[in-house]
């Protein structure tokens, strides 16, 4: 370690409060980071969820300790304004987007003026189902079709919904049950997906009761 620090090398200790990244490593080795494992970061923003009070415990164990902090898996917006109240220095996560080349990096950098821009969903969301079907929206008068690939009891996400300009709070409605639309709003839109949130919690049974009875009707 002596020998790494010697030439500039910054040391983190990653996934900090699971497996072997524990105090005794903080005694001993001279880390510059510490990373939170992203256990405690998911639903940290939920309410009665103590995740964040143990990420506050250990940006203060850092931060007296003189080390930085980098909260590892974040992926939803309300996860950022937490993190940056409890006093995080740094975020990981899907909310900027997947892992791209370094050049791809730095072209969408160049188009936000250099600043990163989130683009995951608003709120932290209920557990969600994987699917690809169709669907038909009204937005704006407009009627279109969409792919849904997943959805929870809150809201979707959409495939093949491109908007123009700032989305968030464009109503819509959308047909998950025949003949039944839902309404809606948009959170986020970006290279043809969106997230869109429900006005009302929406019955994953329902779904799936009328993808039976569409089944026993076509047989």
């Amino acid at each position: 370690f002596k020998a790494l620090k010697g030439v500039g090398v910054r040391l983190a200790l990653d996934d900090f409060g699971t497996g072997y990244s524990s105090l005794g490593y903080l005694r001993n080795a001279p880390f510059d980071k510490i990373k939170i494992d992203q256990s405690f970061v998911k639903g940290a923003a939920e309410p009665g969820n103590r995740n964040a009070a143990i990420i506050k415990a250990i940006v203060t164990l850092a931060d007296t300790l003189g080390m930085e902090t980098t909260a590892e898996g974040v992926e939803v917006q309300d996860e950022i304004d937490l993190l940056r109240d409890l006093g995080c220095s740094h975020i990981q996560g899907y909310v900027y987007g997947r892992p791209v080349r370094a050049e791809e990096a730095l072209r969408q950098l160049g188009a936000e003026n250099g600043t990163a821009t989130a683009s995951g969903f608003k709120v932290s969301r209920a557990p969600r189902t994987k699917m690809l079907r169709s669907a038909r929206i009204m937005m704006g008068g407009v009627r279109g079709d969409v792919r849904i690939r997943d959805i929870s009891t809150s809201g979707a996400m959409l495939e093949g919904l491109r908007i123009d300009g700032n989305p968030d709070g464009i109503e819509m409605q959308i047909e998950l049950l025949e003949d039944q639309m839902t309404a809606a709003r948009v959170r986020w839109a970006r290279d043809g997906k969106a997230g869109i949130e429900f006005d009302e919690a929406f019955s994953l049974e329902s779904l799936n009761q009328g993808h039976a009875s569409r089944i026993r009707r076509a047989g």
